[in-house]
């Protein structure tokens, strides 16, 4: 198991979804993938498309006012 991370901070809808898609696509299964997240609508879109792909969202956090970091899984 690997773990990765992706900041998509300062991008708004769509990128934070897309360049999450993309990176989880060169993950092997077990690999886990942290995404700080600056936009509030990718916190409900990142673990919402997580869950229908099948991977784990390990953690949603808090990570200052207005950043957040989603902690996914690949299945």
């Amino acid at each position: 198991m690997a773990k990765y991370s992706l900041d998509v901070t300062g991008e708004i809808c769509p990128y934070p979804l897309m360049l999450t898609k993309q990176k989880m696509g060169t993950l092997a299964s077990g690999d886990q993938l942290a995404v700080m997240v600056d936009y509030a609508k990718s916190v409900e879109d990142i673990p919402r498309w997580a869950k229908e792909e099948g991977y784990s969202v390990l953690a949603i956090l808090e990570a200052g006012r207005t950043q957040w970091e989603i902690v996914l899984e690949k299945a």
